[in-house]
C-alpha cells in the first residue's frame, strides 16, 4: 500500500526543483505564472522539514523578485514562516536574510519602527555568523530607515559602520553614498547630495546592477532639480524610466514619474506634469504605499490647482493630508495645506485659505523645517490677511 504522507513529500520536494528550475531560466523578473506556482508551493514546503534545503533556496530566490515586483502584504506571511522554519531548525544565515527582506518590505510599507526591528535583528544575526558584508547591508537599510525617521545622527553612524565592514571595492559601499547623498538632500545640500549619487551611478553602471543605477539616477535627478539644471533632470528621469521599465520594478518607476512630473511642473508644462503624475498614482495605491500616495495626491493637487480644476485638486490635497498624518512628514503637510490653501484663495474662500496657511506653519513648528517654504507660507498668509481685512466695495 502507497505511502501518501511520502508521495506528498516527493511530490512538493519535485515542484521546487521545477520552481527553482523556472526561476533560474526566468532572468530578471519570472512570469506571473511562475510567480503564483512558487507560492503554491511554497504554501506546502514551508510545512516540510525534511526539504528545507530546497525551500530556503526558493524563498531566498523568490523574495527579491517579490518585492520587486510590488508585492507587500501577500508576500509577508511567506516571510513570516520562513523565519519560524529557521527558528524551529536552528538556520541562523537564512534567518537573518530573511529578517532582511522583511525589513526592506515594511519600509516600503511605512512601517518604519517594524522594519527597524527587523533589521536589527538582522544585523545582530549576520554578526553571529561572522558575515561582515551582509552585515554591512543590513546596517545600511537600517541606516536608510532611521533618515526616514529623522534620525540623522544615528543614520550616519549606522553607514559609517556598514563602511567599515566593507572591503574597498564592494558595490554596497554605493548604496551608503546614496543614504549620506538622501541626508545631503534633506539637509538641503544640493551639491553634496549630486556629488555622492554620481559615485554612486559609477559604481553601479561598471558593476551592471540596472536597478540600483535607476534607483541612483532617480535621486541625481533630484539633486539636479534643486540645482536648477531640469534639462539635465528631466535626462536622468528618463534614463531611470527607461531602466525600471526594463527590470520590471513598476514601483520605483511610479516614483520616478512623480519626480519628473515636478519637473514638468517647474518648467510650466502642467498638462505633461499631471499625466505624469496619474501613471503614479494607481501603482502606489496597487501596493499601499500611502507615503508615495501622498507625494502623488499633492502633486496631482497642485497641478489641478494651476489649471483650474478645484474640485480635484481640493479631493487630492485633503487626501494627501490624510494619508500624511501618520507619516511623521510635518514638512510635507505644510507643504500640502498651503496648496490647499493657495486653492481656496483662488476661488475667493479666504477665511478657509487663512485656516489652512496657519495649520501649516503649526506643523512646521519645532521641526527645523527649511526656511524657504516657512517664509512662502507666512507670505501667502500675508496675503490672505490683507485681502480679509479689506472692506468690501459699497454696492451702488
Amino acid at each position: 500500500m502507497a505511502n501518501y504522507a511520502i508521495l506528498f513529500r516527493d511530490h512538493i520536494a519535485r515542484s521546487i526543483v521545477r520552481c527553482s528550475a523556472r526561476m533560474e531560466l526566468s532572468g530578471q523578473m519570472p512570469a506571473a505564472g511562475d510567480r503564483e506556482q512558487a507560492l503554491h508551493t511554497l504554501s506546502y514546503a514551508l510545512n516540510v522539514e525534511d526539504i528545507w534545503p530546497e525551500t530556503r533556496a526558493l524563498l531566498l530566490a523568490l523574495a527579491p523578485k517579490m518585492e520587486q515586483a510590488g508585492h507587500r502584504d501577500d508576500w509577508l506571511p511567506y516571510l513570516d514562516s520562513g523565519i519560524e522554519q529557521c527558528q524551529r531548525l536552528g538556520d541562523v544565515p537564512a534567518e537573518a536574510a530573511l529578517h532582511w527582506h522583511k525589513g526592506v518590505v515594511l519600509e516600503l510599507r511605512c512601517l518604519y519602527d517594524d522594519a527597524r526591528e527587523e533589521l536589527s535583528f538582522s544585523v545582530a544575526q549576520f554578526a553571529a555568523v561572522g558575515d561582515s558584508r551582509n552585515q554591512a547591508r543590513a546596517l545600511n537599510k537600517l541606516a536608510n530607515v532611521a533618515r526616514l525617521q529623522r534620525q540623522v545622527h544615528e543614520a550616519e553612524r549606522l553607514v559609517e559602520t556598514a563602511m567599515v565592514l566593507l572591503e574597498p571595492d564592494d558595490t554596497e559601499r554605493a548604496y551608503g553614498l546614496i543614504v549620506m547623498g538622501a541626508m545631503a538632500l534633506d539637509a538641503c545640500q544640493w551639491p553634496a547630495a549630486a556629488d555622492y549619487f554620481s559615485q554612486a551611478i559609477d559604481v553601479y553602471r561598471a558593476s551592471g546592477d540596472q536597478r540600483m543605477l535607476a534607483w541612483s539616477l532617480t535621486n541625481l535627478g533630484v539633486a539636479q532639480r534643486k540645482l536648477k539644471d531640469y534639462q539635465r533632470a528631466i535626462a536622468c528621469y528618463h534614463e531611470a524610466i527607461a531602466v525600471f521599465e526594463k527590470v520590471h520594478d513598476p514601483v520605483h518607476r511610479a516614483a520616478v514619474h512623480i519626480n519628473l512630473g515636478n519637473v514638468f511642473l517647474k518648467v510650466g508644462n502642467v498638462d505633461e506634469a499631471l499625466a505624469s503624475y496619474r501613471q503614479a498614482e494607481p501603482v502606489f495605491y496597487q501596493v499601499r504605499d500611502n507615503l508615495h500616495l501622498a507625494f502623488a495626491y499633492v502633486n496631482i493637487g497642485m497641478a489641478c490647482r494651476l489649471l483650474g480644476r478645484w474640485r480635484e485638486a481640493e479631493r487630492a490635497l485633503s487626501t494627501s493630508i490624510d494619508l500624511l498624518g501618520g507619516l511623521n512628514r510635518p514638512k510635507k503637510i505644510a507643504n500640502c495645506r498651503e496648496e490647499l490653501g493657495l486653492t481656496y484663495q483662488a476661488q475667493g474662500r479666504t477665511a478657509e485659505a487663512i485656516t489652512q496657511y496657519e495649520q501649516a506653519l503649526d506643523a512646521l513648528n519645532d521641526r527645523g523645517a527649511d526656511q524657504e517654504l516657512r517664509n512662502s507660507i507666512l507670505a501667502n498668509l500675508h496675503v490672505a490677511r490683507q485681502i480679509s481685512s479689506t472692506p468690501a466695495p459699497a454696492s451702488t
